[in-house]
């Protein structure tokens, strides 16, 4: 779906992206029975005909584009997608070492003893919360 932001200083629309939904993906298999071209399809939803050429390409099976099929092609490509692996073992090691000189710093100076564990759940409250920590 487009969504138009209007920019009161400038006058201009702005659009945005956002994801076709399942009804927008019925509504193409039932335009696309009708014989209905990908332009019109696009008119009709309110989006770009490349984004309906895109989808048709991508998701069209050997018994043409179905829209279920289509969906669940898409929610594949995300979960295939490779992810960034910021975790690596060295950076969890570095990680755990510094919660433990956290522990031990307060142990030593303040009297406190704490399970690291413990300071990650601090952190974890304080994201939820709204805070930076994390």
């Amino acid at each position: 779906m487009i969504r138009l932001a209007f920019s009161f200083t400038t006058k201009e629309i702005v659009m945005t992206y956002t994801h076709l939904s399942e009804k927008e993906r019925y509504h193409i298999e039932l335009e696309l029975k009708k014989g209905i071209s990908k332009k019109e399809i696009a008119e009709s939803l309110g989006r770009y005909p490349s984004l309906i050429t895109r989808e048709i390409k991508r998701n069209t099976g050997k018994r043409g584009y179905r829209h279920k099929q289509a969906g669940r092609q898409v929610i594949q490509r995300h979960k295939d997608k490779p992810k960034a692996i910021k975790l690596t073992d060295e950076v969890i090691v570095d990680i755990t070492t510094l919660l433990k000189q956290i522990c031990g710093y307060l142990k030593l100076h303040k009297s406190i003893l704490l399970h690291h564990e413990t300071i990650c759940r601090f952190i974890y409250e304080d994201k939820k919360a709204g805070g930076e920590l994390y």
